[in-house]
């Protein structure tokens, strides 16, 4: 223990709530019990920054990222399981690496880099937008509207707009006149089930196309989704449309390119219900035309700062944040309702009053330390693993060094077209193209600051099937090179130069979840990372389960006391009636 002394010793060594991690859960959890309920709270990462796997890093941080993640090595202490692992490159593209690591890091460039580990966009109406906003955290962050939406049309091998309205839709060229006709018609049916779901009023005065000329569902299509709504969705599907439609074509743009679903819709393991399938859709078409025609947002400066805002708040409330990774906690008793944590944060045992709670890579450490559960209960599932490749790329060859210049001699094109696209953008590219399930590519430049000005970043994930990682990561990798001459219809002859490639391949758990495993301790885990393309999973996960930790949280009061949103509605009105007796002087000093 004496090789593990910190330079540092805790002041305080009783606080209300013991919290470890900095993910976006945990960070959740930590903002509210500060701010609304009141609490002190010790929040610990067992890492150097914060936001976890979530994290955003600058370009040195980057390169450095293999030599950081956790292992599967044991230590008599608490750690993270490890849950990434890098991928091996070849001879060629680790010299392209090098080469450019070393370009980037000889002077200041690497700081204008904001990388992400796991980019999650936000759709611009939902439980993640509302909840950042109960919390202001528009002082801490903006966002990029993601302008464009492309979907990988088979018979042309191009990306096409992804027709998500009926001029869209009549607009496309990849739909017969039929499969354009249906495909609207089943939007249409989909939105009325949704809004029946929920028991939405349609707003007669509304600009929104699923809202006018919206008729009552018809009983039967209802009954028929009370039949099916806990059985996969495909076959709801299949019960609503014609059996001439191209479902292959009309089901990949509704499943991959409006819900973002990631796992195959003709996979049997599918474990998506016709009651997630609508709520993902209405999800959707909720939040376009919001912000812009699509309906998501990216962070500027990366994702890692959605939980950096969330810790900022729980900071300002009073909580004790500490990010190191030779913290060390090497025992956690229960006293008479209190937890003692045996620590080399102080001499004395950290004593905690109401409990404690932290996220799973965290929590299986724990189990083997306490040893509260035979081995055999606590082997981890392995369901499947997600491969996340992260390439930065140029356009223009003049902004690389002669090194790399030589490496890809064959590929460089002399006077190409060296303009980036101005706002984000998301292509998807159905399963059975170049995978068994959907490709996502996310594209982002200095426009959202996530790297200086000659490089864009192009991060591809998708679910794997056996061994198919290093065949499929070439195959993507020349999709990423040839996207604007190739594949993208109507685009100048130009080529994105890959200057720097990592491969993390993300290991996905869908065993059983529970928030509290014991209900005689007061231990709480939190979700384990997913391969959603958003927040939403999580922030559900927080609204349903905040309850167990603060008894008098008030609904939809998560990142605000009542009694000051009350307040605020007061200010309000006072305001609204000095405005009205301002405007009535200024009439009469006129008259």
């Amino acid at each position: 223990m004496s090789d593990d002394k910190l330079p540092f010793q805790l002041d305080v060594i009783q606080y209300d709530w013991l919290i470890l991690g900095t993910g976006y859960e945990e960070t959740l959890y930590s903002a509210h019990l500060s701010k609304v309920a009141k609490s002190t709270n010790l929040v610990l990462d067992f890492g150097n920054t914060y936001s976890s796997n979530i994290r955003t890093m600058n370009f040195r941080e980057f390169q450095k990222l293999d030599s950081e993640l956790p292992t599967n090595q044991y230590f008599p202490y608490l750690h993270k399981r490890p849950v990434f692992t890098i991928l091996e490159l070849d001879d060629n593209q680790k010299q392209i690496n090098n080469y450019f690591a070393n370009q980037i890091n000889s002077g200041q460039e690497f700081k204008h880099f904001n990388i992400d580990m796991q980019p999650k966009l936000l759709f611009s109406n939902s439980p993640t937008v509302s909840i950042m906003q109960q919390a202001n955290l528009d002082q801490y962050m903006d966002f990029k509207a993601v302008e464009n939406q492309f979907f990988f049309d088979s018979a042309t091998k191009t990306f096409k707009l992804t027709p998500t309205s009926k001029s869209d839709i009549f607009k496309c060229q990849f739909l017969t006149l039929s499969e354009k006709k249906q495909f609207f018609q089943l939007l249409h049916t989909l939105v009325k089930i949704f809004h029946k779901i929920i028991n939405y009023q349609v707003d007669q005065n509304s600009t929104q196309e699923f809202d006018q000329n919206t008729t009552q569902l018809d009983e039967d299509t209802y009954q028929k989704y009370l039949q099916y709504k806990d059985q996969q969705a495909v076959l709801f599907l299949n019960e609503i449309t014609s059996k001439q439609l191209n479902k292959d074509k009309v089901y990949a743009i509704l499943f991959y390119s409006i819900c973002f679903i990631t796992q195959s819709f003709n996979n049997n393991g599918n474990k998506i219900t016709t009651e997630d399938f609508i709520n993902k859709f209405g999800k959707c078409i909720k939040s376009m035309g919001i912000h812009s025609k699509s309906p998501f947002l990216y962070t500027n400066y990366g994702t890692g700062d959605i939980p950096q805002g969330f810790c900022r708040i729980s900071a300002v409330h009073g909580s004790v944040f500490i990010t190191q990774s030779s913290i060390r906690i090497y025992k956690i008793e229960k006293e008479d309702n209190e937890y003692l944590i045996t620590s080399n944060l102080h001499e004395n045992q950290i004593r905690i009053k109401q409990g404690i709670i932290m996220n799973k890579q965290i929590y299986d450490s724990y189990i083997k330390l306490n040893q509260s559960i035979p081995e055999q209960e606590i082997k981890l599932e392995q369901n499947y693993i997600l491969m996340r490749l992260i390439l930065v790329t140029a356009k223009d060859q003049k902004v690389l060094c002669e090194e790399i210049r030589e490496l890809i001699v064959d590929k460089l094109i002399e006077d190409q077209n060296t303009e980036h696209q101005q706002n984000p953008s998301i292509y998807v590219i159905p399963c059975k193209q170049f995978s068994s399930n959907p490709i996502y590519i996310f594209r982002t430049d200095s426009n959202s600051n996530s790297t200086s000005k000659d490089y864009e970043l192009f991060y591809v994930w998708t679910l794997l099937e056996k061994q198919e990682e290093k065949e499929l990561k070439e195959t993507l990798k020349q999709i990423i090179m040839d996207i604007d001459c190739k594949y993208n219809e109507g685009e100048e002859k130009s080529i994105n130069y890959i200057c720097y490639e990592k491969v993390l391949l993300q290991e996905i758990s869908k065993s059983e979840y529970k928030f509290q495993p014991n209900v005689d301790e007061n231990i709480y885990v939190t979700t384990e990372d997913n391969d959603d393309l958003d927040f939403d999973a999580q922030t559900k996960e927080f609204i349903k389960n905040v309850q167990k930790v603060n008894v008098n949280v008030e609904e939809n009061y998560y990142m605000v006391e009542k009694i000051t949103k009350e307040q605020q509605q007061i200010e309000q009105e006072m305001d609204n009636q000095q405005y009205l007796l301002n405007q009535l002087m200024n009439i009469k000093h006129k008259e």
